[in-house]
């Protein structure tokens, strides 16, 4: 009887626990977003009884579908779309970044400023677009316009860097980690300026433009912040594992198969700007971010400068 008894409270207690489990679901874009969270995806598969599942893009249309489906419970996404979720009513708050600016102009000629590419063809990609839209704020801020250089877009990132390396190209603007496989192929290439670096510069910004931000349903924000504080911390972690055991983080990028080439790790790393800040570190970055992509086209950040309610408090 005693022996029935305790049975039945244990499976009760067992009934209980999956009452209030539930799956989290983690969506991230390949390439930096994802090996920023690499460590994690391989250590991390529950945090108390919940099951973290994690799901890895390789399309960036792709991740916005899912985004815009609110199938992603917690997600890292460009920046300019974590003020679309919000201008569409979706519900996501920004709990801070993941990655900062990545983007480098580099050149097979002799130039070593922005300056220097008066007269020059620029070649990129993404016309309209955030890294666009910083590219040329930058030039404009250093009084260049499109009559001073003339800019020309590719397809995507694989095809610029195809051309830069068969000499097709000569000047371009590229992020990493195609940065790096360039500059090992190519050794007489010359990095001409730091996107990022040249936005500080210009928006007097201590830690550049967001790139890659970190964005949470606001009823899991608001109904269990204890689990998202743990799941925060994780990936803090996680970024920070990057730097201080390439082994075991070059391991878990290949098992979760994440397109980054690893044997060019240690270079990336340097240019990637890969580290976790909490929004009430960086709010100020993104008020400037996001009023200056507003002025240039509106249209990337879903019509108009998000309000305060976006960032979690």
């Amino acid at each position: 009887m005693i022996k029935s008894k305790i049975v039945k409270m244990f499976l009760l207690g067992l009934l209980s626990l999956s009452a209030y489990a539930q799956n989290i679901n983690f969506l991230v874009p390949d390439g930096l977003p994802a090996m920023s969270i690499a460590n994690m995806m391989s250590d991390v598969k529950t945090i108390d009884e919940d099951t973290v599942t994690y799901k890895i893009e390789k399309a960036s249309d792709a991740l916005v579908v899912d985004m815009l489906k609110r199938e992603g419970d917690i997600g890292i996404v460009p920046s300019n779309f974590s003020a679309q979720l919000y201008n569409k009513n979706l519900n996501y708050k920004i709990l801070g970044t993941v990655g900062w600016g990545s983007f480098y102009v580099i050149s097979r000629d002799n130039i070593s400023s922005l300056d220097e590419l008066k007269g020059k063809k620029v070649y990129t990609f993404g016309k309209g677009l955030t890294p666009d839209i910083i590219f040329q704020s930058i030039l404009e801020a250093k009084g260049l316009s499109n009559k001073d250089l003339e800019i020309n877009y590719l397809a995507n990132g694989n095809e610029l860097a195809m051309l830069f390396l068969s000499k097709k190209i000569d000047t371009a603007v590229i992020p990493e980690p195609m940065l790096s496989k360039i500059l090992t192929k190519s050794v007489t290439t010359n990095i001409v300026a730091n996107l990022n670096d040249e936005w500080k510069n210009i928006m007097e910004s201590d830690l550049g433009y967001p790139q890659a931000t970190l964005v949470v349903k606001e009823e899991l924000y608001s109904s269990n912040p204890k689990l998202v504080e743990k799941l925060v911390e994780k990936i803090r972690e996680s970024s920070v594992l990057l730097y201080k055991d390439r082994e075991r983080t070059t391991k878990n990028i290949k098992e979760n198969n994440i397109t980054v080439d690893t044997s060019n790790l240690d270079e990336i790393l340097k240019r990637a700007n890969i580290y976790y800040t909490p929004i009430f570190d960086c709010q100020e970055e993104y008020n400037k971010y996001f009023k200056n992509l507003n002025e240039v086209n509106s249209k990337v950040i879903g019509g108009k400068v998000p309000d305060e309610e976006i960032f979690a408090k």
